[in-house]
């Protein structure tokens, strides 16, 4: 913040108090870390309050130094491989130039292991205590990188309704509200995990494993903000790192099932019911997720293949000529797929789909959303003054409204808004959720502007579909509104040879 809003040019004092502040509150953390941490060990899993008081004590002493090592050693990764030493190693981690938390992470986790082989813990169990904290941890050391500036992204220009807003992407503000939310998710998934001995035996691991699929997906999107060198095929470091790490824990998620399938299954007598409860709602949680996680990975996926490798042209854009215009609609049709797929998905986790495809109800709201897919309609072909082909143009814009707001409404309004719900969120988390997985795609694809506008509608049309009960009403609102979005650059005449 100092550094892009030119504060730390003009006074050098508050760099300095920056800096101080950055590593001061990653010292604190490490600090409140393990001692949260250390409570854990020895209240929740029991173990000899000795052994945990030694364990936390060589923990706080070696773990700044192991991860100040593994943030910078990664460095060596912008290397040409050919290039890599000893000697290269040693000089990154003693004079480079920046810090990298997945370094940092990975030389814990050596760390850590080495710890629990030593104290004869389980190695599962430490690391789902350990990775508990540790976005919380993530979190406070964000809000170092926001106020020095040194992880903001590229440049941003605001432009609404003549007003022009230019700042640096704040990429440490995004990771800040990450790592809080996969923080109470795995909270909750720990709280379920260790409370029972049975449902312990069978999850432990999951906490861990959780993080590496949950937060990885989300650093490969920061990076689309960031203005980082690409390493390999078009992606960074970290993408590349952040790619391996969610491979590890799909990898680990496979272990895990195939240790649940081994062990007896949970009775459902009375005896037990604390651990049915627990299984239910880890399995409701892990729905919910895999849903979202795979939402983020595919909207990071057609980017990476629209606006990155620019190998699948992306369907909602300029056209010149009726063919073009036509075969728009091919482009698209893969994308139908993960309508389809959620509709399965739906289906396998018995949640009914019926009752949300008709007019249950009636509700005001759907008049506001009506009103306001309608005025930015009225905006787009009459108030902008542009020039708009002849009606041939018209039927793949409607087959391509059609298709884009059927397969947007099935896949936030209907299973990730419902999935959310059934894992037992409040109404309004779920509906914010769901507008920010929809607003991703835009704000990656056609800019901040129109990331926040897609956030803001998808709120209200989260409204409507929570009121009305049903998602035909949100469909008929986003349908008018994808007749000006996909119509405007598909209808708009443009200058010969341009």
């Amino acid at each position: 913040m100092f550094k892009y809003f030119g504060l730390a040019s003009r006074y050098p004092v508050l760099q300095i108090l920056g800096e101080i502040y950055y590593y001061g509150i990653i010292a604190a953390a490490f600090i409140v870390f393990a001692v949260f941490t250390s409570r854990k060990l020895y209240f929740c899993l029991g173990y000899p309050k000795k052994r945990v008081f030694v364990f936390t004590g060589i923990f706080i002493s070696g773990i700044g130094p192991v991860v100040y090592a593994g943030s910078r050693a990664a460095g060596m990764l912008n290397r040409p491989f050919e290039h890599w030493c000893v000697d290269l190693l040693v000089e990154n981690i003693v004079s480079g130039g920046s810090h990298t938390f997945h370094g940092g992470m990975l030389m814990a986790v050596f760390f850590l292991a080495v710890l629990s082989r030593l104290f004869r813990f389980r190695i599962s169990e430490i690391l789902d205590t350990v990775f508990l904290y540790l976005p919380m941890v993530h979190a406070l050391g964000r809000t170092g990188c926001l106020l020095v500036g040194c992880c903001w992204g590229a440049r941003v220009n605001l432009y609404f309704y003549g007003f022009h807003l230019g700042l640096q992407n704040p990429v440490p503000l995004y990771a800040i509200m990450v790592n809080l939310a996969v923080f109470f998710f795995l909270r909750r998934v720990y709280n379920r995990v260790y409370t029972d001995p049975e449902i312990r035996t069978r999850y432990r691991g999951v906490v861990f494993t959780a993080y590496l699929l949950l937060y990885p997906p989300a650093r490969i999107v920061f990076e689309v903000f960031r203005n980082e060198p690409r390493v390999f095929a078009g992606l960074t470091q970290a993408q590349v790192v952040m790619g391996l790490l969610f491979f590890t824990g799909l990898v680990l998620s496979a272990v895990i099932a195939c240790r649940c399938r081994k062990t007896k299954p949970l009775s459902f007598s009375k005896p037990a019911p604390v651990a049915n409860e627990a299984n239910v709602e880890l399995v409701h949680l892990f729905s919910m997720a895999a849903l979202l996680v795979s939402l983020v990975l595919l909207n990071f996926f057609i980017y990476y293949l629209t606006r990155q490798l620019r190998i699948w042209p992306w369907p909602i854009q300029p056209v010149f000529s009726l063919a073009d215009a036509y075969g728009r609609i091919l482009w698209y049709s893969p994308v139908m797929l993960i309508p389809v797929c959620c509709l399965f998905w739906l289906r396998w986790l018995k949640i009914p789909i019926q009752p949300w495809l008709g007019w249950n109800r009636f509700s005001y709201t759907f008049f506001i959303g009506l009103a306001v897919s309608i005025y930015y309609c009225f905006e787009l072909f009459v108030l902008k003054g542009f020039c708009f082909r002849g009606p041939v143009f018209w039927p793949p814009v409607l087959v391509m409204s059609l298709m884009n707001a059927a397969g947007e409404e099935v896949i936030y309004r209907l299973a990730l808004y419902n999935l959310i719900k059934r894992a037992l969120y409040p109404i309004w988390t779920a509906n914010i959720v769901q507008a920010l997985a929809y607003a991703l795609i835009h704000f990656m694809i056609a800019g901040a502007v129109f990331g926040f506008l897609s956030f803001a509608y998808g709120l209200v049309l989260g409204i409507i579909v929570e009121r009305n009960k049903s998602i035909i009403p949100a469909f008929i609102c986003h349908f008018i509104i994808d007749l000006g979005v996909i119509g405007m650059p598909v209808l708009m005449c443009f200058p010969m040879g341009s």
